[in-house]
């Protein structure tokens, strides 16, 4: 089977390690980071939010090179900083493009070569060749026209079935999100110059109005939604969950129960493991570890008349998204 590499350890770079590891060794074959292999192994072991790795993950050097160890499966570690320069073994058909840095076509296309026929950006991209939400626009992907593909983002996932469900259900003429979105480190953890001056602000002191890169992801992936929508993020002061805030004017007359029953019959159908429903007076630290896209609170829906109404999902925006990450990158592996 294709194997798959992977380009950067952060927050979600270790997740899905953590969880390509446990799950499917055979399939991770080399991993990237320019960081020394002590301080990966701890990150690798050790989170805060997330606790303690559930199986052992342990590293070596021989010869002068550096393996993270799964089991009885070595998988090669790198230390290089421009993705042209790694050097992936020949079973790497795929890279995870996971650092955050190279979100733009061009630099993320920087890794096929040599056996690398395809690229998954764990991010948003401008300019990827498609931006997938698989539930939603999956079929559309064609391996043989994209090969740098973007896995949009963890908003964009949890907001794509939100939106879906209440369309095929009542139509939306109108709608609009907020986010209620953890501290990331493109923030400063004490004032300090950025550029955008919100974010500039000391993270944990502040509810930190800024913008959310999941409304382009979602307009890529979901054409047909209404031009307008748009939104805004707001950076609360806790590690761990989000909570989408999606606002819609329906095209057919609806009431909390019908709205209620939708979502229940579509976590229950169609997008049982995707979308959960919250247990009854759920706070977001309960959701912490939830590997669906969105669980929906719909002790919160509220309704004005019979066609405005306002729903809210909750997410972990880190395993969440890289449940579904680790979902694509496996699928693909399937079909290179």
């Amino acid at each position: 089977m294709t194997g798959i590499a992977l380009n950067g350890l952060g927050r979600i770079g270790r997740l899905v390690v953590r969880m390509l590891g446990a799950a499917r060794p055979g399939l991770l074959c080399a991993v990237n980071d320019p960081a020394p292999l002590d301080q990966i192994l701890h990150l690798l072991r050790h989170d805060s939010i997330h606790g303690i790795s559930p199986r052992p993950i342990e590293g070596f050097t021989e010869d002068g090179r550096d393996f993270l160890l799964f089991g009885d499966r070595r998988v090669p570690l790198f230390h290089v900083s421009n993705p042209a320069e790694i050097p992936f073994p020949n079973a790497a058909r795929l890279v995870v493009e996971a650092s955050g840095r190279f979100t733009r076509r061009a630099d993320a296309a920087q890794h096929l070569k040599g056996p690398v026929s395809h690229v998954v950006i764990s991010a948003p991209s401008p300019d990827a060749d498609f931006t997938v939400i698989a539930p939603v626009n999956g079929a559309e992907l064609d391996l043989d026209r994209h090969r740098v593909i973007s896995n949009a983002s963890c908003t964009a996932h949890a907001t794509a079935p939100m939106l879906r469900i209440l369309d095929d259900a009542f139509g939306i003429e109108h709608t609009g999100m907020s986010t209620v979105h953890v501290v990331t480190n493109d923030q400063r953890l004490l004032d300090l110059p950025h550029k955008d001056r919100r974010r500039a602000r000391a993270a944990f002191l502040s509810i930190i109005p800024t913008t959310s890169s999941a409304f382009g992801a979602l307009h890529r992936a979901m054409p047909a939604l209404p031009p307008d929508f748009d939104g805004v993020a707001l950076r609360v002061p806790t590690l761990s969950v989000n909570l989408v805030d999606l606002t819609a004017t329906l095209r057919r007359d609806a009431d909390p129960a019908a709205v209620q029953t939708a979502y229940e019959a579509a976590a229950a159908g169609r997008w049982k493991g995707l979308v959960g429903l919250a247990d009854p007076h759920a706070v977001s630290c309960d959701i912490t570890g939830r590997t669906e896209s969105v669980l929906m609170d719909l002790e919160l829906t509220r309704m004005l008349g019979s066609r405005f109404v306002k729903v809210f999902g909750w997410h972990d925006n880190e395993t969440g998204y890289a449940a579904r990450l680790g979902d694509l990158v496996m699928d693909l592996a399937g079909r290179l």
